[in-house]
């Protein structure tokens, strides 16, 4: 196997071009899946758009709690490759896929007995319960294909390459978006299946991505990803162990979802529909902050793996100066164009008319700041502390649902308690974040690969 070559990281702006791009691009593309999947069953009506708001934030718990999983990667396989220890990628790699693949599996087939039962609890009265529950467990069945896929990907990005993501995300689109009009709606051949016609393209849309991207990995043994089929049982427990807090973070920033469908019940399907326009465009917003993090993360672990702890501030620095301006700004425009967005997502003036105000608010306020958040907590990920993560997503997530539960039942906000509840949460996080960077802690961590 060849040496993977450290990122330059001297250029933050270029180092962010190279590999936030691609995946921010990637994350937008993967919303698309959500975005026509809620215009396909909004045709269907208020109630059926709710019903596919409560399936689709229980799926994302899962579906964005095992992305935590590709921390293993970036962190232990970023300083492996700034320590000139590249050989040992392909076993990281194969290692850190073993647990959450275990996990899909187990939450896919808990989710033939638990779907229903469960989005019983949270959906309003009205919403189609049963295609709700069909529709959860194909999408969990698709948490099979996409950990697979989302590791690999991954993979290419830490070492260096992050073009194939949005590949992959296209070859993804480009079979689940004409199919799903076919399935769910019936164009064509005049027989709809509703909402598990939609969760039925999906799994095919995802099992025809995972065929393409194993391709991709097979056509760079340089990676030694399928050099062999041994698994090092250490490098297991070392890539598990980096990623189970940031799991726990991520399970905990998606929790509210749910939670917020269930406190919205009572009032009926039109807040909750209202809800699912709200959290599909914030949701995509997030593709900016979050590929800024994760590429900050790679470069700052493999300066941390050199040792640089210097060039690491310095990255970090203009990094998170790069941040806060490009989310202000798109901030800003997402929030001009709150009312037609969510028009687009329901199909409803009113929904949309519901949904606007929150929404702009939500994100203007709350992307820069997700955008200083992330850049400044990646050189503390990328220096493997993903137990502050852990303890982050802690506190985001119970100052949040604090703040969404009292909008709701004691100011009587409704869907304005969504970005009151979260703004609160951002700003204690950022708060405790930006302490422990100045502690200076993470420049005392290191990871060994072997």
């Amino acid at each position: 196997m060849s040496a993977i070559d450290a990122l330059e990281h001297r250029d933050a702006g270029a180092a962010l071009r190279r590999l936030a791009t691609p995946n921010a691009l990637a994350l937008m593309t993967d919303q698309l899946l959500g975005i026509v999947d809620t215009i396909a069953i909004g045709a269907l009506g208020t109630a059926a758009l709710a019903g596919i708001t409560g399936a689709v934030g229980v799926f994302m718990v899962f579906g964005i709690g095992l992305f935590a999983f590709t921390s293993g990667i970036r962190i232990v396989g970023a300083q492996a490759i700034g320590a000139g220890q590249s050989e040992r990628f392909g076993a990281i790699v194969r290692a850190a896929t073993v647990v959450p693949l275990v996990i899909a599996a187990v939450t896919a087939l808990a989710s033939l007995a638990g779907a229903r039962p469960l989005l019983h609890a949270i959906l309003p009265a009205g919403a189609p319960l049963d295609a709700s529950a069909h529709y959860l467990m194909l999408r969990c069945a698709c948490l099979l294909p996409m950990v697979c896929s989302g590791m690999l990907v991954v993979a290419f990005a830490t070492a260096g390459d992050a073009k194939p993501t949005l590949r992959l995300l296209l070859v993804i689109n480009a079979v689940h978006v004409p199919l799903v009009f076919v399935l769910a709606l019936g164009a064509l051949t005049h027989h709809p299946f509703g909402m598990t016609g939609a969760g039925v393209s999906s799994l095919l849309a995802e099992t025809v991505g995972l065929a393409y991207i194993v391709r991709e990995a097979v056509k760079r043994p340089g990676l030694g990803i399928f050099s062999s089929r041994a698994i090092d049982r250490g490098l297991v427990r070392l890539t598990a162990s980096v990623s189970w807090p940031e799991f726990v973070f991520l399970v905990l920033q998606m929790a509210p979802d749910p939670v917020i469908v269930a406190l919205l019940a009572p009032s009926g399907t039109q807040p909750v529909a209202a809800f699912r326009a709200l959290s599909l465009v914030s949701d995509i917003t997030w593709s900016l902050p979050g590929a800024l993090g994760e590429a900050s993360e790679i470069v700052l672990g493999q300066r941390i793996g050199a040792g640089d702890y210097a060039g690491a501030k310095a990255f970090q620095h203009a990094a998170t100066r790069i941040a806060v301006l490009l989310c202000l700004g798109v901030g800003a425009l997402v929030a001009c164009l709150a009312w037609p967005l969510a028009a687009i997502c329901t199909l409803s003036p009113a929904l949309a008319t519901l949904a606007a105000a929150p929404l702009a608010v939500h994100v203007g306020v709350t992307l820069p700041l997700k955008g200083y958040a992330m850049t400044v907590l990646a050189p503390i990920r990328g220096a493997g502390d993903t137990r502050f993560v852990m303890v982050m997503g802690i506190v985001t997530t119970a100052v949040a649902l604090a703040g969404i539960i009292a909008g709701v039942r004691e100011l009587h906000l409704g869907l304005w308690s969504v970005p009151f509840g979260w703004i609160a949460g951002w700003l204690a996080r950022s708060a405790v974040t930006t302490a422990r960077l100045n502690s200076g802690d993470w420049q005392r961590r290191r990871l060994a690969a072997s």
